[in-house]
């Protein structure tokens, strides 16, 4: 099976990031995990003020705060940003949007996941991320 794509049952596989090869310290956030976390993967900001990864677990979340710079395990703090590049395992199709998908377990984004969209593939194996706007923990902003 191939990384990224999906699984035996029609799931989509996780996306592992092999690098963030730039990011802004300003454009970032220091926060309790939740959860073991590893480097690159897309993570939401809980009302509990911890970062979980986002996953298909029961539809838990699709609000998509950043990506945690490095690994941690449970209660680490670990540092989340909100503006990279990074560089993946799965081939990207260059110019095509960049989904945070609902994985199970969490993944990094590629153009092989689903929306929400976070960003763009620049090469064929990097992409440039930026969430659009800071939502609120635990949900869309209200309409």
């Amino acid at each position: 099976m191939s990384k990224g794509v999906t699984s035996e049952y029609g799931l989509p596989s996780p996306v592992v990031c092999l690098g963030i090869t730039m990011y802004d310290p300003r454009h970032s956030f220091k926060a309790q995990a939740g959860e073991a976390l590893s480097m690159g993967e897309s993570l939401y900001l809980a009302t509990d003020g911890k970062v979980y990864a986002i996953d298909d677990e029961g539809g838990k979340n699709v609000v998509c705060h950043g990506w945690a710079l490095g690994d941690a395990v449970e209660n680490d703090t670990i540092i989340v940003i909100v503006y990279c590049r990074m560089d993946v395992d799965v081939t990207q199709t260059r110019g095509a949007p960049v989904g945070i998908g609902a994985v199970s377990g969490g993944s990094a984004p590629s153009t092989t996941l689903a929306a929400p969209y976070v960003g763009f593939a620049i090469t064929t194996e990097r992409i440039m991320l930026h969430t659009t706007f800071p939502p609120p923990a635990d949900g869309p902003r209200p309409s």
